[in-house]
C-alpha cells in the first residue's frame, strides 16, 4: 500500500516542481532580451536537469497568466529514458504578492499531455530526487512529502489532459505505462484525480486504478478525503476504499481493505510482506496508521475452507521491517497447512488453486509423497515477524486426530522458529487428551536453508488412528514418542532427502484387533473365524520402535508388537531420496496354531501407496508350535529413547 501512494504522490508533486521552478525563471528573467534562453538555463540549474522549453507567453497582472509549451526536463544520467518530464503545454496562473513570502498560489493548473517518467535506481533513488539541486530538491520534498493535507500546494483547479505516466523499477521488476488525469465526478461533483496504470511485475501483469478527490478538496477543506484504489497482480486482488482525514499522515482513516487471490505467498512482490503459502483466500478488514505503523484490525480470512479473525500490523520504523499478528481460528481444515511445506492440500474436490491442483496431478502420476516444490523461504530475510495461531476447532482426517493446534512463529533475520508448536489430539472419551509438542526451526540465512525439529508425544490415544476403520473398536493405549530431524533444502522433498535423526516411539500395553495381528502373521485359521464372526481385542504386551534416519535412509530398528499370541517383528528399510520402502513383517508365535503360511508380509513400493504382499511361503498351510518369549519391553522401550 505504502508503495503505490509513493507513485500517487510524486504523480501530483512532479507536476507541481515543474510549475515551481519555471514560475522562479520566469519572474526574475521576464526582462531579459534573451528571456526564453535564460528561463531554460535558471531552469536547468535549479533542477539538475537540462531544459528545453518551445515558448514562453506571460500576461502579466497581480494574478499572472503564464503558457509554456514544448517543455522538456532531461532524466539523470543513469535513467534509461531520455526526459523524465515532457510536456506539451503547461498553463497556469499565479498570484505574485504571495510569491514575496514564499507562498505558492496558483487559481489554476493546467497541463496537456504530460509525459511523466518516475525511475528507481540503485540505493532505492528515484530520479525525481534532485540532489544534485539543492533549491530544486527542497522544493520537491516540501511538494511531495508534506507534514499533512494543508501544506499541499494552492491550486485552486487542476486540469490534467492526456496526461502518461511511466513507473520503472529493474531491482522490482517493475515496469508500468498508463494514464493520469482529472475528471469531473458525477451530477457535478468536485474534479476527481484518477490514475490507472498497466505493466508487469516480476513477470506478472499489473494493473492500477485509482481515484481520489481533488487538490482543492485536498487542502481547502476539513471534510475527510475519498479514495478508491483497485490492483490486480495476476491471480492477487486488492481494493482499498474509503475516506482519510489525513492522507499524508493516513489519519482519521475509515478504509476498508480487501486482499484476494490464489495464495497469499503472491502478495510479496507487490507488497512487501512475505506472505505463506496458502490455498485461495480471502482477507477483509480495517487499514490504520499511527506513527510509522500499519495496522489491519477486525479482519477476517478466509483461507481455503478454513475461517480465521485476528490483527496484524506492519513497524516501518524498523529496518528490516516488523510484522506482528494474532489470529484465532474456529475452524480450521488441517489440509489447508499442507501449502506451508509444499504440499497441495489433500481434498480433491475442495478450494485449491491450480498451481496446488497441478502439484497433485505431479505427486499422483510419480508416486511421490514429498513434494519437491521450492519454498521462497529466503523471503524471510526481508522481514522479521512474530506470528501467533490459535486453532480452536480442527477438522482433520482420521488418520490424524488433531482437534486443536497452537503455534507461535518468530522470525529473526533469516530464522522462523516455531515455538511452542502444539497439537492437541482426541481423546477417548473417557480419558484426557493426547499431545504433540515441541518447535520447528527453518534458517535461511543462506541459499540453502537448514531445516530441524524436535517433537514430543505424550499420551496419544492409539486407537484414534485407526478411526473409520474395522480396528477402532478393538484397539486401546496410549502412545510415548519423540521426533528428532534435521536436513537441508529449499523443498520438503530435499530436506526429507538429507535427514538425519531418529523417531522412538513405545506403548506399554493396551490392546490390539487381533484380526490386524491375524493378517501380520498369516495365521489363516484365526483370520477365517473373525471374518466371519468379528473382531475382538489382544492385550498388547508392548509395542516399541525406533527409525534412524542417516542421510535420507530410513532403518526399522527393534521395531516390534508383543501380544499373547505372537511378538511381530519389522525389518527393513526406507530411502526418501527415491521415496520407497521395502520392509517385512514376521510373526513369531507364542503358542500352537493350526494353520500358519511360515511366511512374512512384505510392505514394498512408493512411500505414497505401497504395496502388501506375501512373502516366502510354504505352499500348504502346516501347524506350528510357537516358541516366542515376552520382550522386556521397559528395558528395551528405555534404550529405543536413549539410542543405545
Amino acid at each position: 500500500m505504502a508503495r503505490f501512494l509513493r507513485i500517487l504522490a510524486w504523480t501530483a508533486g512532479v507536476l507541481v516542481v515543474l510549475v515551481a521552478v519555471a514560475i522562479g525563471t520566469v519572474y526574475f528573467y521576464v526582462t531579459s532580451a534573451d528571456f526564453r534562453g535564460r528561463v531554460e538555463s535558471q531552469a536547468s540549474a535549479l533542477s539538475g536537469r537540462k531544459t528545453t522549453i518551445a515558448d514562453i507567453a506571460v500576461d502579466w497582472g497581480l494574478t499572472s497568466h503564464v503558457r509554456l509549451s514544448g517543455v522538456q526536463f532531461a532524466n539523470a544520467e543513469w535513467a534509461k529514458e531520455p526526459h523524465m518530464l515532457k510536456a506539451e503545454q503547461v498553463e497556469f496562473e499565479i498570484r505574485l504578492w504571495p510569491l514575496l513570502g514564499g507562498n505558492l498560489v496558483l487559481p489554476s493548473l493546467e497541463l496537456r499531455k504530460p509525459e511523466i517518467v518516475v525511475e528507481n535506481g540503485d540505493n532505492e533513488r528515484l530520479n525525481w530526487e534532485l540532489g544534485e539541486a539543492p533549491a530544486a530538491a527542497a522544493v520537491a520534498k516540501e511538494v511531495v512529502e508534506p507534514d499533512n493535507r494543508f501544506e499541499t500546494p494552492v491550486i485552486g483547479r487542476l486540469q490534467v489532459t492526456d496526461g502518461k505516466l511511466s513507473y520503472r523499477d529493474p531491482k522490482r521488476k517493475l515496469d508500468l505505462d498508463g494514464t493520469v488525469s482529472t475528471a469531473t465526478g458525477t451530477a457535478g461533483e468536485q474534479p476527481e484525480a484518477r490514475l490507472e496504470l498497466k505493466g508487469k511485475l516480476e513477470g506478472q501483469p499489473l494493473t492500477v486504478r485509482f481515484v481520489g478527490g481533488s487538490l482543492v478538496m485536498l487542502r481547502d477543506t476539513d471534510q475527510p478525503y475519498p479514495l478508491d484504489l483497485d490492483v490486480a497482480f495476476g491471480a492477487t486482488k486488492l481494493k482499498a476504499k474509503g475516506t482519510v482525514m489525513d492522507p499524508f499522515q493516513w489519519t482519521g482513516a475509515d478504509v476498508q481493505l480487501s486482499l484476494s487471490g490464489h495464495d497469499l505467498a503472491d502478495i510479496y512482490p507487490l507488497l512487501g510482506i512475505p506472505g505463506p503459502p496458502t490455498p485461495p483466500y480471502n482477507i477483509s478488514g480495517k487499514l490504520h496508521r499511527e506513527s510509522g505503523v500499519w495496522k489491519f484490525v477486525q479482519s477476517k480470512w478466509h483461507v481455503g475452507d478454513s475461517d480465521l479473525t485476528g490483527d496484524l500490523q506492519v513497524d516501518t520504523r524498523r529496518k528490516p521491517g516488523h510484522l506482528t499478528a494474532k489470529l484465532v481460528s474456529q475452524k480450521l481444515v488441517f489440509a489447508d497447512l499442507a501449502p506451508l511445506v509444499g504440499a497441495p492440500p489433500d481434498k480433491p474436490s475442495g478450494n485449491v488453486s491450480p498451481q496446488q491442483r497441478q502439484t497433485q496431478r505431479q505427486l499422483e502420476a510419480s508416486g511421490d509423497l514429498f513434494p519437491n516444490v521450492p519454498l521462497k523461504v529466503e523471503k524471510l530475510r526481508a522481514m522479521n515477524m512474530d506470528v501467533t495461531l490459535d486453532a480452536k476447532r480442527v477438522i482433520a482426517p482420521s488418520y490424524l486426530p488433531v482437534q486443536a493446534l497452537s503455534f507461535r512463529v518468530v522470525v529473526q533475520d533469516g530464522v522462523a522458529t516455531a515455538k511452542p508448536l502444539t497439537l492437541i489430539l482426541l481423546g477417548d472419551g473417557q480419558s484426557s487428551a493426547g499431545k504433540i509438542a515441541g518447535e520447528l526451526v527453518v534458517d535461511a540465512k543462506t541459499d540453502t536453508p537448514k531445516v530441524r525439529t524436535s517433537l514430543v508425544m505424550s499420551d496419544v490415544e492409539l486407537r484414534n488412528f485407526f478411526r473409520n476403520s474395522k480396528f477402532f473398536d478393538a484397539t486401546y493405549g496410549k502412545v510415548q514418542g519423540r521426533l528428532v530431524l534435521a536436513g537441508t533444502g529449499r523443498s520438503l522433498a530435499r530436506v526429507m532427502a538429507t535427514a538425519d535423526g531418529h523417531f522412538a516411539a513405545a506403548l506399554g500395553g493396551g490392546s490390539v484387533s487381533s484380526l490386524m495381528v491375524s493378517l501380520a502373521g498369516l495365521q489363516i485359521f484365526d483370520a477365517l473365524i473373525l471374518y466371519v464372526t468379528g473382531d475382538n481385542r489382544i492385550p498388547i504386551k508392548c509395542a516399541v520402535g525406533r527409525l534412524n534416519f542417516n542421510h535420507g535412509t530410513v532403518t526399522f530398528d527393534r521395531t516390534l508388537l508383543d501380544t499373547q499370541k505372537s511378538v511381530l517383528r519389522v525389518q527393513g528399510q526406507a530411502s526418501l531420496i527415491s521415496q520407497a520402502v521395502k520392509a517385512e513383517i514376521d510373526a513369531d508365535p507364542k503358542q500352537f496354531d493350526l494353520l500358519d503360511l511360515h511366511g512374512a508380509v512384505v510392505v514394498q513400493g512408493k512411500l505414497r501407496q505401497p504395496q502388501v504382499s506375501l512373502g516366502r511361503v510354504f505352499p500348504i498351510p502346516t501347524p506350528v508350535i510357537g516358541t516366542a518369549k515376552d520382550v522386556a519391553c521397559g528395558q528395551v522401550t528405555q534404550q529405543l529413547f536413549q539410542g543405545q
